[in-house]
């Protein structure tokens, strides 16, 4: 039985299309040096981004458009002609992508110049590039339809223009040009606006049919186009009696079951999906993004809870693993750095320390601080906090010592000290003094501002590591015992004292950026911004490096690249060969309190089952990693 032509161009786009979609899928699951990795963003499939796909993807939609063409038009063996026509539409299309570069090029050599000039020069070359790209976009139907090759074929192309180019030119933009970008702009971060995997493998079928349906506009656009060429005459539509032209062989075979089996193959690559995402076996993360920015101060993720996320007086709660849910709790005290920081109790507790204040805030969020502060800490420019293992109260000050004449910084002193409390009201402290270390805590610049850090390290002891802001040296302290038996400090550089924690100890301790490069881990390429060491064994760490567009793209100006933030798994410290996670795109400079980069530092907080949570320094972007 013959099929109707709108059957025969629905097939042949599914025949088209549909494999394209598939191989994207089962194409990402296959590791390929120097490609982003196939991932679950927001429980939606994110295919490899690579140059090897930018470069596809344009000559398969040109394949596509091809065969919807003759199909269209209709032509007997659409996919046939089609392909005889291919190599010159290829041609076409670096022909249209060569203008477009050489447009640029002259376009770039204004740059830098008044912006009056430059919109000067962009309307002038836009005529000549909009004429020669309306050519080079009819070359297609006329390769197709008059079975015309190579350099015939461009030659009626111009010729056929002849007295309506303009008519013809505004029909190819908002029939040929227009839906492609508008496809393009709707469909480019679609990840962003899912927020589970239903919506995901439903977002990946809109996808997927709205590009059936553009393919399908512009093979009717440029067969009307065909048909108003100079020196044509408008061919009349088929009759519904007239005999449909012959088919290629598989859809002859098929029938009237075209349409069905067309409609159900659109649904494969949904389907492949929505298994692929179900088999949990692909890197799975959730980015929460927010325009409203917040100091952060700490991140945790206690057994058997949801995240914790600590701002500067307030914390929340994720009521779910993806952070999508929370739940706000106010503090009474105010952290900054460098004085305050946060601490998590093995229940879900939180602990916070703010000027002269600490305040704990219970599994049921009720909270309790003492009244008048800590006198303890009075005098004392920077403090941190940690938890021992039974649950006591570790705080760490540093004080400098104020001299009695004029000093330049580096040779004044500040004193460390690590303070014992029972509780959070912190009645009767047991205060060591860990010693002296050369310097200040004066910023000068701010580009070095002071970090101080306490943790437990495996064997138990309390450690120590301080930054001077004035000298950029660390100094480290520690105890050996957590009673703190036998204080000590040494300079981080060079030989220590018998008892002295290796760097390899406090690279277990998850310092954050306060040791910088200097105990080895990630300072081949690019500093870490975090760092975490696994349960299970490895180190995860986060680094943010400029990121450029792939494919044909316009930079004007001089401003930084974004950058990308981008999850490392290593096997060990040394991150040697590392497997990257790409995770969220990050503005170049951050500008709401300073003029430092974004990329900072970030905060990081691992789980017992390997789920990771980290934020930015201001909480515009939290990401959970379910699964690595």
């Amino acid at each position: 039985m013959p099929i109707p032509h709108r059957r025969l161009a629905l097939t042949t786009l599914v025949l088209v299309l549909v494999p394209w979609s598939l191989l994207r899928v089962l194409a990402g699951l296959l590791p390929l040096p120097g490609v982003d990795p196939e991932r679950v963003v927001n429980g939606m499939l994110v295919p490899p981004a690579g140059v090897v796909g930018a470069l596809l993807e344009p000559v398969v939609w040109a394949w596509a458009v091809t065969a919807a063409v003759a199909a269209m038009a209709p032509l007997d063996r659409p996919l046939r002609r089609a392909f005889r026509a291919l190599p010159t539409v290829c041609a076409a299309l670096l022909a249209g992508v060569g203008t477009l570069l050489v447009a640029f090029l002259l376009l770039g050599m204004v740059l830098p110049a008044a912006e009056e000039l430059v919109w000067v020069v962009a309307a002038l070359l836009a005529l000549p590039v909009a004429a020669l790209l309306v050519r080079f976009a009819l070359v297609l139907p006329i390769a197709v339809l008059d079975g015309r090759r190579g350099r015939e074929a461009f030659r009626a192309s111009f010729v056929g223009v002849r007295g309506n180019a303009l008519g013809l030119g505004v029909a190819l933009l908002f029939g040929v040009a227009a839906p492609a970008l508008l496809h393009g702009w709707a469909f480019a971060r679609l990840e962003e606006q899912v927020t589970d995997h239903l919506l995901g493998v439903l977002a990946w079928l809109l996808r997927d049919a709205t590009l059936v349906a553009v393919v399908a506009l512009q093979a009717s656009t440029l067969l009307v186009a065909h048909r108003n060429l100079a020196g044509r005459s408008l061919p009349s539509a088929p009759s519904p009696e007239e005999p449909a032209p012959a088919a290629d062989g598989l859809t002859r075979r098929l029938g009237r079951l075209t349409v069905p089996l067309g409609l159900a193959a659109v649904l494969l690559p949904a389907g492949l999906v929505g298994g692929v995402v179900a088999a949990e076996r692909l890197p799975e993360v959730t980015v929460n993004t927010s325009d409203r920015a917040h100091r952060m101060i700490a991140v945790g993720w206690p057994a058997g809870r949801g995240p914790i996320l600590v701002g500067q007086s307030w914390f929340d709660d994720c009521l779910d693993d993806t952070c999508r849910t929370r739940r706000r709790t106010d503090l009474s005290v105010m952290m900054y750095e460098p004085y305050g920081g946060a601490a998590f109790g093995a229940d879900g507790s939180v602990y916070a320390l703010g000027q002269h204040e600490l305040e704990q805030c219970d599994v049921q969020r009720i909270c309790r601080r003492g009244e008048g502060g800590l006198a303890v800490l009075r005098g004392t420019q920077a403090a941190a906090i940690t938890l021992a293992p039974a649950g006591e109260i570790l705080l760490a000050s540093a004080m400098e010592i104020k001299p009695a004449a004029p000093t330049p910084d580096h040779a004044r002193h500040v004193e460390l000290k690590l303070i014992r409390c029972p509780d959070v009201f912190c009645v009767n402290p047991r205060v060591a003094s860990l010693g002296l270390v050369a310097g200040s805590l004066s910023d000068r610049d701010g580009s070095r501002p002071t970090r101080l850090v306490v943790r437990i390290d495996e064997n138990g002891r309390p450690v120590v590591v301080f930054r001077s802001p004035s000298t950029g040296a660390v100094s480290v302290g520690w105890c050996a015992t957590l009673a703190c038996a036998r204080p000590e400090i040494a300079p981080l550089e060079g030989p220590g004292p018998l008892g002295m924690p290796t760097p390899e100890d406090l690279a277990l301790l998850d310092l954050g950026d306060v040791l910088d490069c200097r105990t080895g881990h990630g300072c081949d390429d690019v500093q870490p911004l975090a760092t975490v060491h696994r349960p299970r064994g490895g180190v995860w760490d986060v680094v943010v490096e400029p990121v450029r567009p792939e494919g044909l793209y316009l930079r004007v100006g001089s401003d930084p690249w974004p950058g990308r933030a981008t999850l490392r798994i290593c096997a060990d410290r040394s991150c040697r060969e590392p497997e990257g996670i790409p995770l969220v795109e990050v503005p170049p400079v951050q500008t709401v309190w300073s003029d430092r980069p974004a990329r900072e530092r970030w905060l990081m907080a691992v789980d017992g089952d390997d789920r990771m949570v980290v934020t930015d320094p201001y909480g515009q972007r939290v990401v959970v990693v379910i699964r690595p």
